[in-house]
């Protein structure tokens, strides 16, 4: 689904086909898509998530950044902490891979950038030391060998079961510095690949991560109460030295206005609960709004009928306007009488049944999202420190 499909379905149901007589502009049913994007958004948002590295006695932290720029981060629907077990994480690759260029044409000329990860049931590790190598004319095709394989032994041994179960190998493309994801390896025990892929195949890939997730993850999760807008909580006369955001990850009484001009959450965590390090990860949950562009869609198919009825009801309350320009005359003689007033009336009438619709259509389908996220039942009083049993 693409802003083009959901044009043409507007002006169907509009009964505005293409034409010299077509009463909307392009622009015109685009910015009508788009009120009926942004409505159905904050019943039914589009929700993503990210993990943030945690940092030492930190309880509030500025917003994620989104999946994508456009469409940038509306609030927090839910916060996971501590992710993982501590120390049941693996440590990144401390060696790269070694690289020969050899007879082949798939690549460009230039210098290319390796790197490898370690994969685990539970995430991935951040990526290894980079490994340089420049291709010729001629020579344009890559060979990987001494590919490291994963430690046996997680960071802090006993704490938990876990395994290597494969790796990540990442590339860039010729001079450029981003590394793109190239290919996995669902094993353990290979030490060799062939690069054969262009530059133009890894456009678009995501790159490698920069929190460790590759330890054992908590089930049933740690589901955290947060605040957002925090700037009553976290500001200095409101806690203790070290829990304010400040300088992130910089212990201190955070004299600043970092938390005033940026968008922030505080975690209620109690004082025994802070993190001591950047070991511990956090899931975030945020809320964006959907994408509908000429490059994709978020929303789901079969939500399609909803943005179309908004945007046909606010198509049609914005042509409403031009409709008023209307009269009722009458001659002298009492013969002849013209009156378009109920043009405008009829009109409005027509937009806002439409508008109705798009409105219980909506509310409905808040209704199905507010079952399947039904609030969790405790049977008694949960112990305090009941996270450290």
């Amino acid at each position: 689904m693409l802003l083009a499909d959901i044009e043409t379905n507007v002006r169907q149901d509009l009964f505005d086909p293409a034409g010299s007589s077509q009463r909307w502009q392009n622009s015109d049913i685009d910015r009508a898509i788009d009120k009926a994007v942004d409505r159905y958004s904050q019943y039914y948002p589009n929700i993503a998530y990210t993990d943030m590295a945690a940092q030492p006695f930190q309880r509030t932290y500025p917003y994620p950044p989104s999946w994508n720029a456009n469409y940038p981060v509306w609030w927090i629907e839910r916060i996971l902490f501590p992710l993982q077990a501590f120390g049941s994480y693996f440590a990144p690759p401390t060696a790269g891979m070694a690289a020969s260029a050899v007879a082949g044409t798939p690549l460009g000329v230039g210098v290319y950038q390796y790197a490898v990860t370690f994969l685990t049931p539970g995430g991935e590790t951040p990526a290894s030391p980079l490994l340089s190598i420049t291709t010729t004319s001629s020579n344009q095709q890559v060979n990987l060998n001494s590919i490291p394989a994963g430690p046996s032994i997680t960071a802090t041994p006993g704490v938990a079961i876990n395994s290597v179960t494969g790796r990540n190998l990442y590339r860039s493309q010729a001079g450029g510095a981003q590394l793109f994801w190239l290919a996995t390896l669902a094993d353990n025990l290979t030490t060799t690949y062939s690069d054969t892929a262009p530059d133009s195949q890894l456009a678009g890939r995501p790159g490698p991560p920069t929190v460790n997730t590759s330890g054992v993850m908590f089930w049933p999760p740690f589901e955290r109460e947060f605040a957002e807008y925090s700037n009553l909580f976290d500001s200095t006369s409101a806690l203790a030295a070290g829990g304010n955001q400040g300088v992130q990850g910089i212990v201190g009484d955070a004299q600043s206005t970092e938390s005033a001009l940026t968008q922030s959450f505080t975690l209620k965590l109690s004082t025994f609960q802070l993190p001591q390090d950047t070991s511990l990860v956090m899931r975030v949950f945020y809320a964006t709004k959907h994408q509908l562009d000429s490059s994709g869609s978020t929303i789901p198919e079969v939500h399609r009928d909803i943005i179309v009825s908004g945007a046909t009801a606010y198509a049609m309350l914005a042509y409403q306007v031009p409709t008023n320009d209307n009269f009722d005359f009458q001659d002298g003689a009492l013969r002849d009488r013209v009156d378009d007033t109920k043009i405008p009336l009829a009109w409005l009438a027509a937009a806002q049944t439409r508008l109705q619709g798009f409105e219980k259509r909506l509310q409905e389908i808040k209704n199905q999202r507010d079952f399947a996220s039904a609030s969790r039942v405790n049977w008694g009083d949960v112990a305090f420190r009941w996270a450290r049993l």
